[in-house]
């Protein structure tokens, strides 16, 4: 897992999302949402594995130790990125193309500041 294959992930929802757009087709955009999660996932499991040497194996660890190590800023939007992309939109089929536009470019921003404290 790397900051490079999270990006590499939210490209194929970037390019979901288009297309879903230019359709009109939900599982499409189902698919882009749920890609977007998973790109913020890897990101912040390269995060935390970096800084702490460990791989979260589930939602709660990656909140408990992102607490723990004193991000729960990370955390909680994680957590309100994962409401909007994998719970409602996934999962719920919820359709709002600006929301979840506005998730997928969200976690762009986040893959890029997370890989730079990295760096630091």
């Amino acid at each position: 897992m790397s900051f490079e294959t999270a990006r590499e992930i939210l490209g194929y929802a970037k390019e979901e999302f288009e297309k879903a757009m230019k359709l009109n087709d939900v599982f499409l955009y189902r698919s882009a949402a749920d890609k977007a999660f998973l790109a913020l996932v890897v990101a912040v499991n390269t995060y935390i594995e970096s800084r702490e040497g460990v791989m979260p194996k589930s939602h709660g660890e990656r909140r408990r130790i992102l607490r723990k190590i004193g991000r729960e800023d990370l955390g909680a939007l994680y957590s309100d990125l994962m409401k909007t992309l994998h719970e409602e939109a996934f999962y719920e089929g919820v359709y709002r193309p600006d929301e979840v536009g506005y998730a997928i470019e969200k976690v762009g921003r986040v893959i890029d500041e997370l890989e730079k404290e990295v760096e630091q």
